[in-house]
């Protein structure tokens, strides 16, 4: 596969080029490298390419560190542990919510209750059918005497 033909190199593209590929032209983007040797025969370019290399052949002995043992498994258990914390908060808290609506519910059943039949003592039942309301008092004996209102 034969190589395209470029745009005529200039000396500042040709720095551009060595300083983001290195003093390699053979590791330069393929649409650039004949125009980057054609411009490298005719040029003085030595000073820039051996820069280039120079900082390849630096960067070629650097030597990535040993991975930590048990790193991977102690990250994984940290996102793990704050994935149940914010479940909790998520779906648990519906629970604390749901508690909450049911205990305002009894208060505000109590506070119907108190306005609206003041009179009403603890040993009364109430009983509604939605048209009336049957009251009735418990007696010693357990039966229920019912009056209406």
């Amino acid at each position: 596969m034969a190589e395209q033909v470029a745009s005529p190199m200039s000396a500042e593209r040709f720095a551009e080029l060595a300083d983001a590929y290195g003093g390699d032209i053979g590791r330069w983007p393929q649409a650039e490298r004949l125009a980057a040797r054609d411009y490298a025969r005719r040029a003085e370019v030595g000073r820039v390419l051996e820069r280039a290399g120079d900082l390849d052949a630096l960067l070629d002995t650097y030597v990535l560190n040993a991975r930590h043992e048990g790193l991977e498994g102690r990250i994984i258990s940290k996102l793990a542990q704050r994935s149940r914390i914010r479940n909790w908060f998520r779906f648990g808290s519906a629970g604390v919510g749901l508690v909450g609506i049911g205990i305002a519910g009894a208060l505000a059943g109590s506070i119907a209750i108190a306005v609206l039949a003041p009179n009403l003592r603890p040993d009364t039942s109430v009983m509604s059918d939605g048209t009336s309301t049957m009251f009735g008092d418990i007696g010693p004996d357990g039966a229920v005497t019912q009056e209406s209102q």
